[in-house]
């Protein structure tokens, strides 16, 4: 069976009046290897309520909501909190059934209920009439007459004329309307709309990504990221969703920075990645921080990032061509040198050797010719004399030279090493663009610390 998604529902109250233009909506899912990789649970319909043979007999259980007795009720389970007005939003779920018919002809799960504003909740008159008289948590059994249902007409074949019908209504949820006009982060059960609104810029974050429009596309997933942290949240299936749109946005971030070579932001990204425990235990974004550290030079620590997403997931080819490359480039940019020559320059109370120069000058000339690296971190412990070298040989070379201060995040997995817990957390970076991301794009992140490592 082929199912056609629409852009905005079928409204019966319509159908019954001026009639409706049903407008198809052809994308229906994004599929891309930007978006997060989740298995998809087919889950079973929770439907509401069993078929009614007789309506008739049925009719003396229940008693009148309204003055005309077309709207008849039973409470099935009793619910609680203040009555319903037309400043609240209710999420509802039901199901409906003709009489005397074994499957439901409407039905909206408990998994995915119905949100409804009361002041405009587009409704049928008599479903309208039921959800006002139910309160929080109630199940109650409805039977409609036709007058406030679908009307003498009906919408045949699939509604007959003149047709009562029994729906079970569970009231889930209700909340106060948030107000309308721009968005107020501060009011209280503002998340429905900030959902909505992230939804949307996602989605637009997506299509400009599919088209290589990488800096829009960061805009958007970061102005997201910053509704999504300032958003006063309800409850804890609130925070659910909130955590699960962050962790798609994030991956998003790190995918589009490493594209336009901002490995130092990729790197933050992944930082809240491993914030939110969804970055050991997720193949994409490691390669993506793995690839980071790749291109500042960071090759050991890269290294175990890509060692840890290659066990998640062995298969992968565009994980085999990143560590070859990363190889590669262990030992074209090998600083290891650096510190050997520094030592023997010790050794002979020289600030910096004639060896020491070799090196630099072997190393940033590497570093000038390949294309796969865009910034290149110096090894620990330089001194005055030998940073004044490189600084002076970068200038001579068009590079930049900035000083950093970088804070090594122990991951979940490993320590410190003593190297690192012992340094001054004073490094520098080498860059073929002054562009050493000093502004910090993405929301909740240290605004002076790189936090490089996690």
């Amino acid at each position: 069976m082929c199912t056609v998604t629409l852009e905005n529902g079928l409204d019966l109250r319509e159908c019954t009046t001026t009639g409706s233009i049903l407008h198809i909506n052809e994308i229906y899912e994004e599929n891309d290897d930007n978006d997060t990789t989740e298995s998809k649970v087919f889950k079973t319909i929770d439907i509401l309520g069993e078929p009614v043979k007789n309506f008739e007999v049925l009719k003396n259980e229940l008693i009148p909501v309204d003055e005309n007795h077309y709207v008849i009720k039973k409470i099935l389970e009793t619910g609680g909190g203040m009555p319903l007005h037309d400043g609240c939003t209710v999420s509802i779920a039901f199901s409906g059934y003709w009489e005397n018919e074994l499957q439901p002809f409407d039905v909206m799960s408990l998994n995915n209920p119905m949100t409804v504003d009361l002041k405009d909740s587009g409704l049928l008159p008599g479903l309208d009439i039921a959800v006002r008289s139910m309160l929080v948590g109630e199940i109650s059994l409805f039977l409609f007459s036709y007058k406030v249902m679908y009307g003498e007409m009906g919408i045949p074949p699939r509604i007959k004329p003149k047709s009562d019908c029994v729906f079970y209504i569970k009231l889930v949820k209700s909340m106060l309307t948030p107000k309308e006009g721009a968005l107020n982060l501060n009011e209280p059960n503002t998340f429905q709309r900030v959902h909505h609104e992230v939804k949307l810029l996602y989605s637009s974050g997506y299509s400009l990504y599919k088209i290589k429009n990488f800096s829009l596309a960061i805009h958007l997933f970061n102005k997201a990221v910053r509704i999504l942290h300032k958003c006063r949240l309800a409850d804890e299936e609130d925070e659910k969703i909130q955590e699960k749109l962050l962790i798609k946005l994030y991956i998003n971030l790190a995918i589009c920075y490493n594209k336009i070579n901002k490995p130092l932001k990729t790197c933050i990204a992944c930082n809240e990645l491993n914030r939110l425990n969804s970055l050991w235990n997720n193949a994409k974004a490691l390669l993506q921080n793995a690839r980071a550290l790749r291109m500042i030079g960071q090759f050991d620590e890269a290294e175990k990032k890509l060692r840890k997403a290659e066990i998640l997931s062995p298969n992968s080819e565009e994980m085999k061509t990143e560590a070859k490359l990363l190889q590669k480039l262990k030992v074209s940019c090998n600083k290891s040198k650096l510190l050997a020559e520094k030592t023997i320059g010790l050794a002979q109370h020289s600030a910096v050797s004639d060896n020491f120069k070799v090196e630099v000058e072997n190393l940033i000339s590497n570093f000038k010719e390949n294309i796969n690296l865009c910034k290149l971190t110096l090894p620990y412990n330089l001194d005055t004399a030998e940073v004044e070298f490189i600084k002076s040989t970068c200038i001579r070379e068009n590079l930049f030279f900035n000083k950093i201060e970088k804070d090594f995040v122990s991951s979940k997995q490993e320590e410190l090493s003593t190297c690192e817990k012992n340094t001054d957390n004073k490094h520098y970076l080498l860059g073929k663009e002054n562009d050493m991301e000093t502004e910090i794009d993405i929301a909740n992140s240290n605004d002076e610390i790189f936090k490089l490592l996690i």
